[in-house]
């Protein structure tokens, strides 16, 4: 019940000549109007779009029974529903109030006051959902024109469509409500707060605990304040605490600060490739985003020592004015020139602000993080040398593991993410993939505490992953700190900007040197997939179909809150709900469907999702409903993405623990939702329990009870559904689930078992048309008769199938070096693929083969080849330089040694020695002193066996 003013209204001839009138309205000018106001009042609502409105005034109107003087009083109050496809809100406007009673409530008939006055407000009629306007049944309700929950005298707006009203009054509760909730490092943006009271005469503060930062509030209202934030050199989730009347930091909430590398600029650079030193350049804007005219340029650069903190130095700044008329896309262009005099030579990251001084603080907006380059290759030069004498080099002991494919990565969401760099979404950014030219796609691995290194998987367009060596300009490599990584000495992205990406671009693009950007790659070594595994996907669909970890199928139909996975520690536990589905005509079916989910991991925050009685989809958060508005959002420990299927009735969710090497996909439909589990590497391995088995790589154990019985893997449906399934039940020490589970009456419940399906009414052939050989669709329509459940199960279904091909291991042989003096060419590195070697001319091709090909066993089937100098055929010595060079690849020291050896030779004529007993055939063919010679130079200068003629007190800085 919605009550502006319940009381006792006539509007009939002989009481009153008020009217009532009403109307629901779907105009563009008032669905405007509407969503300004709740947009206005909501901070957190900054994107509310209505689509419906309905109103309804009353228009002065009189009470019943009034006499004499009575009849001439009058009031005249409205009621506005404002809502969209979720929320909804209730505006009540109280333009006149004269009286407060009836007579048939006690009031006095002559003054319409008195009795019992009116009540204003909500009941959900159910006893416990019920709000009053303070002053309603009593006689302070005459006063409802002057007072007000927004700071307009009249007006009052709640938000209704949660479990109890909303009432955005402001008070002293500690808690505060921050619109957005989350930020770019950079700062510069506008958040709105409310919930004190604030008061322009007082001097309103807010920081950030965990850094210390302060900075100045303005206060709108009486029930909001507007800040900017300032830079922050950290990620994820901080504590923003609010002084409003300058008595202490009282109230708080928390704020995430988002990663500049995962938000995209809001200057453009344009033509970035020519963004250097001294150059004319020029950018780009949307002028809505800076709606004063009067307007900064800085050009700021990145500057952090380790007895410093990190900041931004403005190194140049440009006023301008934007008074004159925009063109209709409102898009700014304006050219700048990147002054080198202005530049300390030891700055190497830039960043582009435009801002508006206002007196709260830096209205800002920015473009991207961009290299310092220099005019010429020289200068790039110097600078990669500089860098590399003082950069060590990445221990060897971690090996990179890249999916060798891009489908493969595509999928491995719980070990690699997108690169924000480098992705196919943002094709349309001038920045995208610039530092790696020629990649279709990049992905970076997920950050895991226990190192802070990072490395990037890059993909031709035929999804084949890049080595660097091979492209330099497109490869990825591994890096010495991760993109997310943050620490003492740490800062997020620019840590890894400053000591990997610019001296990768110096090296490897900028000097236009090969032989520069090898050495780089040394330090820096490129990514491979020889080590890599794929993940392991299982899944949990439609009239609940299982496939577990280990690859087997069942089909559970229990009712209630279920674990899905744990590991055996309880540090990672998802869970899910089961409710009776329902047939097209509503009627409960013998079958359940999944409508909730929970999950939560050690060191994350706890995500449940639920599929609402409207069709929608409620998003909890530590057990708070949130708004998820953007495309991706982060949480403690956890990630979530949300993207709607091509038919639009399908929300995916996509949630991902990176620090477990786990994600959860979640679809949802208005009948059910469908789960899919990838988890990635072998830290699980045996150590998994629940429905999904206990992902140990056999099938045959894979129905383990939480009292640790197993049951065979043949087992009928009747008994994997009461012996297995129902072990697996939630206790409620132990349950995830913030809102209780409504069962329906389940007494006379029964599942019905795939091989006990009996339904002679139902048309075979019509399933066969629906669903084809596909048994779950089968099953599902023949149990429920919902169509778009078994069509939506079929589809799902077909989804996973394809997950499982695109993550099964792939072969692939390593990276073929270039022979010094030679080069090759290679089709590629998949089975069956195939590589040819050449010399250059003056050299010929010894060892390994000139032709060599990938086996399936990942490797090539001969080694590669070296190319040295030819030497004249009857040369006596031809043999031993030959082979010499190609151990040691060092030409002028072979000479010197063939040079003392033929001194010795002709001083000394001794006879010639017999044959060395341990020598079999021609020393040069000796497969032992092969051998030897692929190790010469390890440790130190080369060495050479010596042979037998050689005198053994002779020259022992040359043999061994």
């Amino acid at each position: 019940m919605i009550a502006p003013f319940w009381a006792d209204v006539d509007v009939s001839p002989e009481w009153s000549k008020g009217n009532v009138w009403y109307r629901q309205d779907q105009s563009s000018s008032l669905l405007r109007k509407a969503s300004e106001e709740i947009r206005e009042y909501f901070i957190s609502q900054r994107n509310f779009q209505a689509n419906w409105v309905f109103i309804a005034t009353w228009h002065k109107v009189g009470y019943y029974a009034a006499v004499g003087s009575g009849r001439s009083k009058v009031n005249t109050f409205q009621t506005v529903l404002v809502k969209n496809e979720k929320r909804s809100f209730v505006i009540f406007n109280y333009l006149t109030i004269e009286w407060t009673t009836g007579s048939n409530s006690l009031g006095d008939p002559q003054t319409g006051l008195g009795g019992s006055p009116a009540q204003a407000g909500f009941n959900a009629g159910d006893q416990k959902n019920f709000y009053s306007i303070p002053g309603a049944q009593t006689d302070a309700v005459i006063n409802l024109t002057r007072t007000s929950n927004v700071g307009i005298p009249g007006k009052w707006v709640f938000q209704v469509d949660g479990d109890s009203i909303l009432d955005i009054k402001c008070s002293h509760a500690v808690q505060i409500n921050i619109y957005p909730k989350s930020g770019s490092m950079f700062g510069g943006e506008e958040i709105r707060i409310s919930g004190p009271c604030f008061n322009s005469e007082f001097n309103i503060l807010a920081r950030i605990r965990e850094t210390n930062d302060t900075f100045q509030c303005t206060a709108i209202n009486d029930i909001s304040a507007a800040c900017i934030m300032p830079s922050v050199f950290r990620t994820g989730q901080v504590t923003l605490e609010i002084n409003p009347y300058g008595m202490g930091w009282n109230y708080s909430s928390t704020y995430q600060i988002e990663n500049v590398a995962s938000l995209a600029p809001k200057i453009t650079r344009l033509s970035p490739d020519s963004w250097v030193i001294s150059r004319n350049v020029t950018l780009s804007w949307n002028s809505s985003l800076t709606p004063s005219p009067s307007l900064f340029l800085d050009i700021m650069a990145y500057q952090y020592s380790n007895d410093s903190k990190p900041s931004f130095v403005t190194v140049r700044s440009k006023s301008f004015d934007l008074s004159s008329p925009l063109n209709s896309s409102n898009i700014v262009f304006t050219s700048i020139v990147l002054d080198g005099n202005l530049l300390h030579e030891n700055m190497t990251s830039l960043v582009l602000r435009i801002r508006t001084n206002i007196s709260a603080g830096y209205s800002s907006i920015w473009s991207d993080v961009f290299p310092v380059r220099w005019p010429t290759v020289k200068d790039a030069a110097n600078m990669c040398q500089n860098w590399m004498k003082l950069s060590p080099s990445l221990s060897s002991d971690t090996l990179s593991t890249c999916p060798c494919t891009l489908r493969q990565a595509l999928r491995d969401t719980g070990r690699y993410f997108v690169d924000p760099l480098c992705n196919l979404q943002n094709d349309k950014i001038d920045t995208n993939c610039l530092y790696n030219k020629g990649a279709a796609q990049c992905f970076r691995r997920s950050l895991h505490g226990f190192s802070t290194s990072g490395e990037t998987c890059c993909y031709s367009s035929s999804g084949e992953l890049l080595d660097a060596r091979e492209v330099p300009h497109a490869g990825g490599t591994r890096s010495r700190y991760h993109i997310h990584a943050q620490g003492e000495e740490l800062v997020p992205f620019f840590s890894y900007f400053q000591n990997d990406l610019v001296p990768f671009l110096q090296c490897c693009q900028y000097a236009f040197n090969n032989s520069l950007c090898q050495r780089f790659l040394k330090l820096r070594p490129p990514t491979t997939c020889q080590a890599y595994t794929p993940p392991t996907p299982a899944q949990a669909a439609g009239d609940p179909h299982l496939t577990t970890l280990d690859r087997k199928d069942y089909t559970f139909n229990g009712i209630g809150d279920f674990v899905l996975l744990k590991d055996v520690n309880s540090s990672m536990v998802v869970q899910v709900r089961a409710v009776q589905t329902r047939d097209t005509a509503g009627i409960l079916q013998n079958a359940t469907v999944f409508s909730a989910l929970a999950l939560k991991t050690e060191t994350s925050d706890k995500i449940e999702i639920y599929k609402t009685s409207d069709g929608a989809t409620d998003i909890l958060v530590n057990s708070e409903i949130v708004e998820i508005v953007d495309a991706t959002s982060n949480f403690n420990g956890v990630k979530l993405e949300r993207s709607v299927g091509d038919d639009e009735s399908v929300v995916n969710f996509l949630i991902v623990f990176e620090n477990e090497d786990l994600s959860v996909s979640v679809d949802v439909s208005a009948d059910l939702l469908n789960v899919l589990v990838m988890i990635s590497g072998e830290r699980y391995k045996g150590q998994i329990r629940g429905l999904l088995g206990n992902f140990n790589g056999d099938d045959n154990d894979d129905f383990i009870t939480r009292h640790n019985l197993v049951l065979p893997s043949d087992s009928s449906m009747r008994d994997l559904h009461y012996k297995f399934g129902m072990t697996w039940e939630v206790q409620g020490n132990e349950s995830l689930f913030n809102r209780s589970g409504t069962v329906n009456n389940a007494i006379n419940y029964e599942p019905i078992f795939l091989e006990e399906i009996r339904n002679p009414e139902l048309n075979f052939s019509v399933v066969l048309e629906l669903c084809g050989d596909n048994k779950q669709c089968q099953y599902d329509y023949s149990v429920t008769g919902n169509e778009q459940i078994a069509k939506g199960t079929m589809k799902f279904i077909e989804k996973f199938k394809e997950i499982e091909s695109d993550v099964q291991k792939v072969v692939r042989c390593p990276f073929l070096e270039v022979p010094v003096n030679g080069n090759r060419s290679a089709s590629g590195y998949a089975v069956g693929d195939n590589a040819t070697f050449w010399c250059y001319e003056g050299f010929q091709l010894l060892q390994g083969a000139s032709f060599v090909v990938c086996r399936e066993n990942g490797q090539w089937s001969a080694g590669s080849p070296v190319c040295v100098e030819k030497i004249v055929e009857d040369s006596p010595i031809s043999s031993l330089v030959v082979y010499i060079g190609s151990g040691s690849g060092a030409l002028i020291g072979v000479i010197v040694i063939v040079i003392v050896i033929m001194a010795v030779l002709k001083c000394r004529r001794k006879p010639k020695p017999e044959p060395d007993p341990e020598i079999n055939g021609p020393i040069f063919e000796n497969p032992i002193f092969l051998e030897s010679l692929s190790s010469l130079g390890q440790g130190g200068a080369f060495k050479i066996p010596r042979p037998t003629y050689v005198d053994p007190n002779l020259l022992d800085d040359y043999f061994f």
